[in-house]
């Protein structure tokens, strides 16, 4: 009996291990992006947008902008479809709630044009609602989804490793090209990846609540 109560304690502790961290990231992204979302709808422009933009965004004609007119499709249907299709053939563990994935994946894109209204910031160019940025916000809570499978599956350290460098080098790829384009201000970007990254982590976080 005392072996069997150590087990039960030692599998809620591992459970528990599994749920906390996902559960701390949604919460501070949710929280740090109302706080971003009021500010932007109160103020506009946030102190710094226009100077990082400047600095990361400067319109000119060269390599940079040829770059993320490439890079801009990775926060797109175009990208993102085959890439969760693919992730659901190569991961036995995204399969078996494939159904949650896929809604993260069409909900917070769905959500972030909700937001956009109720925010109601424009574009640094032009007058289309800007926070928070739709691209970041899929291809967030994409590489998200991603990293979650990962250090859930059964792989090595090193595939692992950079597996999730990819996935946060193309979400953080898609930001930087949507600031080189002039689509968005930088604190549109940052609320897109804390708006993918909140969404993503509350599937994930649902997910390892129910997970044996």
């Amino acid at each position: 009996m005392i072996t069997e109560r150590a087990w039960r304690q030692g599998s809620a502790d591992v459970d528990r291990s599994r749920v906390e961290p996902w559960r701390l990231v949604c919460l501070i992204s949710l929280g740090v992006f109302i706080a971003l979302g009021l500010a932007a709808y109160a103020i506009g422009a946030l102190p710094g947008d226009q100077f990082l933009l400047r600095v990361l965004g400067a319109k000119d004609a060269g390599f940079s902008t040829d770059l993320a007119r490439w890079v801009n499709h990775a926060g797109r249907a175009e990208v993102l479809v085959p890439g969760t299709i693919i992730l659901l053939w190569l991961s036995p563990l995204a399969r078996r709630r494939w159904w949650l994935w896929c809604g993260v994946l069409v909900g917070a894109p769905l959500l972030q044009n909700v937001l956009k209204l109720l925010v109601g910031r424009s574009r640094p160019d032009g007058s289309a609602l800007g926070f928070p940025s739709g691209h970041v916000t899929a291809a967030t809570a994409f590489a998200v989804v991603v990293i979650y499978v990962l250090h859930r599956e059964r792989l090595g350290r090193g595939q692992r490793l950079a597996l999730t460098a990819l996935a946060v080098c193309l979400a953080l790829a898609v930001g930087w090209a949507r600031m080189i384009r002039y689509a968005h201000w930088p604190s549109d970007v940052l609320g897109g990846v804390l708006l993918g990254t909140c969404c993503a982590a509350a599937a994930a976080w649902w997910e390892c609540s129910r997970s044996a």
